[in-house]
Parts: structure tokens; sequence; C-alpha cells
């Protein structure tokens, strides 16, 4: 079944809205490695690596690496999870490959003087050594509930036609919502326009508004930029216009068929026959929140629609 075919896909599937999050989050604390590193390093060459980290992407973010039993353990100081890293020289490292899962792999750069001050993680992204850490402190801001309202809609990720997140209040929290897989996290406000998550306050949003004063994009993580959407305006020819048949880019043998009903569209899985009633919530983005299903209508430069792409990472071409 499609479902659980693409489910694991959801797992694996790293936009930059997750990379801050889980850049070095292979493994969890206490994990234990099976493989064990050729490479001898001196007790200078251990201590050379070791400190605290910074991202140049988003400063709250701070990892921690501290040499134990010829290896290089990377504390998240976000979150505290560890991970161990194998010496492959020097300056080199990396994690274990696991099932479904990519290993690892830092370089550690050295200043003209030949001090380590910088890492590289994975071509992800350079961490600067910061010697003056100080854990980060965040105080939640008076608020009620209506004061968050504003705040509520859908937001697509820019030059992303296929990554939506939904914002609502739940009690007096901001709820984010991800439009791929359903899964909720709760934010609250550190000041009029700046959001955090409680137990993680590296996990940020920043809000602002346009000219006439609404909401029209937040930054997540101080990287990730998430515009505003408008409601739905479909005709009945344009939603008429996204009927046919599409075949799974992947898996020849998955196909499925879109129909319209009143004002929504129907997809029907038709290797079983499933039927999922899809609500749309722009003119390209379609959802069933029951399921947390999403649909994206992807048109070619002519405008004429040529592929759609289901759950976030299963693209579908139409069957001419």
């Amino acid at each position: 079944m499609l479902i659980i075919k693409t489910f694991f896909k959801r797992i694996l599937v790293l936009t930059s809205f997750f990379l801050a999050v889980f850049l070095f989050a292979a493994n969890r604390s206490g994990a234990q490695e099976s493989h064990t590193s050729k490479v001898i390093l001196s007790e200078q060459q251990w201590k050379a690596v070791e400190g605290i980290f910074q991202s140049q992407q988003n400063n709250d973010m701070n990892v921690q690496f501290t040499a134990r039993d010829n290896m290089l353990v990377a504390k998240l100081l976000w979150n505290n999870n560890e991970m161990r890293l194998s010496p492959e020289s020097p300056l080199v490292f990396s994690s274990d490959q696991k099932e479904n899962q990519e290993s690892v792999r830092i370089t550690f750069i050295k200043d003209p003087s030949g001090a380590i001050n910088q890492v590289n993680v994975a071509n992800n992204g350079l961490w600067k050594r910061n010697n003056n850490y100080k854990p980060l402190v965040k105080k939640e801001m008076e608020h009620t509930p209506e004061q968050l309202k504003q705040f509520e809609g859908l937001f697509q990720l820019k030059n992303n036609a296929t990554r939506f997140i939904q914002f609502f209040v739940e009690g007096n929290k901001l709820v984010l919502k991800q439009g791929w897989d359903g899964e909720k996290r709760y934010f609250i406000p550190e000041s009029a326009m700046d959001f955090f998550i409680t137990d993680f306050p590296q996990f940020t949003l920043n809000f602002s508004k346009d000219s006439a004063g609404n909401i029209n994009q937040v930054v997540a993580f101080k990287r990730d930029v998430w515009i505003k959407t408008k409601k739905a305006s479909l005709s009945a020819g344009q939603l008429k216009s996204y009927e046919g048949r599409f075949r799974s880019n992947d898996d020849p043998d998955n196909m499925v068929e879109l129909t319209v009903l009143k004002d929504h569209l129907v997809l029907k899985q038709l290797w079983d026959k499933k039927e999922i009633i899809l609500e749309p919530e722009t003119d390209t983005y379609f959802y069933n929140e029951a399921e947390s299903y999403p649909v994206v209508i992807i048109k070619n430069k002519e405008g004429a629609v040529n592929q759609i792409t289901i759950l976030g990472t299963s693209v579908f071409s139409r069957i001419k």
C-alpha cells in the first residue's frame, strides 16, 4: 500500500526545516557503536578537537565534543542527545551507517596558527569554536489565546511547492502541525512576534507582518522561511482540470485517479480501490485531516497539470 511505503520515506526526508534539528542526531543518548576505529590518535590530537562549537546558521545551537574510549562523543546541547564518532584521521570523524540512517561525517578545520577553530558537519555548514558558551534561557511572555489567533493559518516553505505547515491555537499555546506527517509541536511566545518550545528553546519561530499589519511569513530556526498562503479560490473548471490518472515515478504498478466531488477532490488508489476525500487548502494543495494525507498539484510551464505529490515525497506523473 502506498501509505505503508511512503511512511518510511517521510521519516527519511530531510528538508532544511529538519536539518537544523537533526544535523547531528543520528544516534540517541547512550547508543553504542559496533564500529571499532583502526585509527589511533595521540592525547594531544584528541584534546585539539575537544570543545564547544556553535552553528553559524543558528547561534542558539551548540555541540560539545569530548574524547572518550578512542571515540569522539558529540553532545547536542539543545537536547542532550549524543552521537559517537570514530576517527578516520586526526581531523575527520564519522558515525556508523545504520538501517534507514545515513552516516554523519565531520571535518575539523585549522586556522593559520594551526589551532582547530571550526568544524564542517557533513558538508552542511560550518560550526565555529565557542569559548563563551552560556546555556540558552528563554522566558514565556504573558499572553492570552486571543493574542495568538493572529498567527493562525497555512504556511508554505519558500521555494518548495510541496511543504506546508498549519498554525492554530490550542489552550494557550500556538500549535504547529506538519502537513507531511501530521506531527504537532507546541510553542509559547517569548515576545509579541517570537515563539519557542519550552523543552527545546532553540526551536524558534519569528513572525513578521506586511505593510498592512497582517502576518505574512514566519522564519523557523532563524533560517527556514515559510510564507502565509491565500485561501483556496478554485472554480469548477480549475478543479475539473485536475482530474485524471497518475502513475508512481518510483513504482509503475501504483496508480491513482483524481476526480471531482462537488468542491473537493477524491483520490482513488487503483491497487486497492481506497478513496480519500481531499479538502482544498490552497489552489494546488489538498489535505485529508483524518489521515494527515496531503496532495500537491504540480503544473508545467504552460499551466497544465503534469504531476502530483502525495504524502510529501511520492511523485506521480499524469498518464496521457
